[in-house]
């Protein structure tokens, strides 16, 4: 897959673009296999819904408009989770590393703990390091690890009053902010779902020069790879 560009700017694989925005359907009361839970009045089960929850419409115009580069494209986020793609350049991250372990980044300083929940898709180590040099939210700081294992865990979105259906505000969010329900929980019934979430296991931190130095193994890995092709 060729890097999109915008303005000579590299647009990451699950940032949104202007175009794919949709207008949302308004949310009804649907039955379901345990019960009540919230639906669309033009629902579609198999576009609609998954793990139980909602999902929220997004279009596909990959390249369309301009990019949001506050907002990711919630089908390709899904697609990433599931299938070990990397987040910045859309290609598999399976096997850079030995145990089938990945690669994750995410910005802040708070180190990226035992079993903690992400809508994070995982990152080559190479398109890591160009993230840190351009993204203004991960040039303010950033942690990386290696993780073994990467399991579904629930997603992450608007939870709605079973008796309302008005979005209920979660304790210590901010409004709007998405909320992380497990996929065993009942309140999945009632949640408008943006992004799937993982847990991470098996976690070893990975410091910046740990992280550059993968960087530049897979700056020779490729150009060895693109030796023996020609």
């Amino acid at each position: 897959m060729k890097p999109l560009l915008w303005r000579g700017v590299r647009v990451p694989y699950i940032t949104s673009w202007t175009a794919e925005q949709v207008s949302q359907p308004r949310i009804i009361k649907v039955p379901g296999p345990r019960g009540l839970r919230i639906g669309y009045v033009d629902e579609t089960e198999m576009a609609d819904r998954r793990l139980e929850a909602l999902w929220v419409r997004t279009g596909l115009a990959q390249g369309c408009g301009r990019p949001d580069f506050l907002r990711n494209n919630s089908h390709r986020q899904k697609l990433a989770m599931r299938n070990d793609l990397c987040q910045l350049c859309g290609q598999c991250v399976l096997g850079w590393f030995s145990n089938g372990r990945t690669l994750q980044l995410v910005g802040g300083s708070t180190p990226i703990y035992e079993g903690e929940t992400t809508t994070a898709p995982p990152v080559h180590p190479l398109c890591a390091v160009k993230a840190t040099q351009y993204c203004p939210h991960l040039r303010r700081g950033y942690v990386a690890a290696l993780v073994e294992r990467s399991v579904l865990w629930g997603v992450a979105g608007i939870v709605h009053d079973p008796k309302t259906l008005a979005p209920l505000p979660h304790p210590g969010s901010r409004p709007g902010e998405l909320q992380h329900v497990h996929i065993g929980d009942k309140e999945i019934r009632w949640t408008l779902a943006s992004f799937t979430v993982h847990s991470v296991h098996s976690v070893t931190a990975v410091s910046p020069a740990e992280l550059q130095a993968m960087a530049e193994a897979d700056t020779s890995r490729a150009s060895a790879e693109g030796q023996q092709v020609r």
